[in-house]
């Protein structure tokens, strides 16, 4: 390798390059050219692949159509624990919430009851060009005692 192709410790042995464990020449354990742990061109954690949308322009949002709220744990109840877990989901075009990654935590099992709760949501899908699609998007789960 020559200098312009070093990078990283310059005590470290020279060798073939790795990207990690996955394949396609992404870096990570993912499969494809992306950043991270699953497939596609992007980065991040989900699927960073074509087929995902943002709300805007032509794609429209999904509306929940059941949206039950969770339930306190015990131990955040006893310790009259409130505030919000912030969630980011992928709402595929069926309706269904899924890569499910907690943003903001609250703790003492609050944000497990907060993904537990979305998974089992059910939106009717966005949509482009009024075919439905998958969109990311934010949910925010607020945890308040009465």
């Amino acid at each position: 390798m020559s200098g312009a192709d070093s990078w990283g410790d310059p005590n470290g042995v020279l060798g073939t390059r790795s990207n990690g464990p996955g394949c396609c020449d992404g870096i990570g354990t993912g499969n494809g050219p992306g950043v991270g742990p699953d497939r596609g061109p992007g980065y991040g954690p989900g699927p960073g692949g074509p087929g995902v949308y943002s709300v805007g322009g032509d794609v429209t949002a999904p509306v929940p159509v059941y949206r039950p709220e969770p339930p306190y744990t015990e131990e955040a109840r006893k310790a009259k624990l409130s505030g919000v877990v912030t969630l980011a989901i992928v709402v595929d075009a069926q309706g269904n919430p899924r890569d499910i990654h907690i943003m903001r935590s609250l703790g003492m099992g609050l944000d497990e009851k907060a993904v537990e709760t979305v998974s089992t949501w059910k939106f009717k899908p966005a949509t482009r060009k009024d075919v439905p699609v998958a969109v990311r998007m934010i949910v925010e789960i607020t945890f308040r005692l009465f």
